[in-house]
């Protein structure tokens, strides 16, 4: 069971964050994307984005190997990061733009999880959720070489700065990971909603007996509850055999 939505939330006037959820064959895809550059830049490029990647991968008819699959996602990934940048060098009004993606591939018994910028991969399993995806951006890096702690990251005053983003660029580096794992669920999100919620909340939503929507819809509703002061993406999948 899958279900996904998002929302402007309380303060920004437009909604820059997309995502989905569909099937190839036997491959669940999961995106969540954060669009940036303000005006309409953020939701042209983080859209723009995602229809180029799916398009690709619907595609394919069949992915025959977790390798494949693999290279199928990197490929998908570079295109729409040479059409967004593509566009924002063509045309004034879209200078700047681009957008984070965490995309997950469920594959038979392995879950592929590719990066670029700080939307998030959590992974639940046993009633815990871990963050899987590592955020890249400046406030990390810092922590990542010492020169703060770990409590300073949540009050750092460059703590939104990215280190790393689709469509920026001619080229990007995207994080990939290959996990081999039985999970119960997997949640992307935007900073919408990790900045809005702390852990626990989210945890203790995800362990409710209620359907997957209503999971994302409290979820949601949550983060507006608290202030909504970004926009809102979330795409959970649940395990329900």
């Amino acid at each position: 069971m899958y279900y996904f939505q998002t929302h402007k939330g309380q303060v920004r006037e437009r909604n820059e964050d997309n995502c989905d959820i569909f099937n190839v064959q036997d491959v669940t895809f999961m995106m969540v994307l954060d669009g940036m550059g303000g005006h309409n830049k953020g939701d042209t490029a983080s859209s723009l984005a995602m229809k180029i990647i799916k398009e690709r991968l619907l595609r394919y008819k069949k992915f025959r190997s977790t390798f494949f699959l693999r290279q199928a996602l990197i490929r998908s990934i570079k295109r729409a990061n040479r059409e967004v940048n593509k566009l924002g060098s063509s045309l004034i009004e879209y200078a700047d733009m681009g957008t984070t993606i965490i995309l997950a591939a469920i594959y038979k018994n392995k879950v592929i999880v590719c990066n670029v910028g700080d939307s998030r991969c959590y992974f639940y399993n046993d009633d815990k959720l871990v963050q899987i995806s590592e955020d890249q951006t400046y406030v990390e890096f810092l922590y990542k070489t010492g020169k703060i702690t770990y409590e300073e990251k949540f009050t750092h005053p460059k703590k939104h700065i990215l280190m790393n983003a689709l469509g920026t660029y001619p080229t990007l580096s995207i994080a990939t990971k290959i996990y081999r794992k039985k999970l119960n669920k997997i949640l992307l999100c935007s900073d919408g909603l990790y900045n809005m919620v702390d852990l626990e909340y989210i945890e203790r939503i995800l362990q409710k007996d209620i359907s997957t929507q209503k999971k994302v819809e409290e979820l949601v509703n949550l983060s507006n509850l608290n202030g909504g002061k970004d926009n809102i993406a979330i795409a959970l999948w649940e395990d329900k055999q």
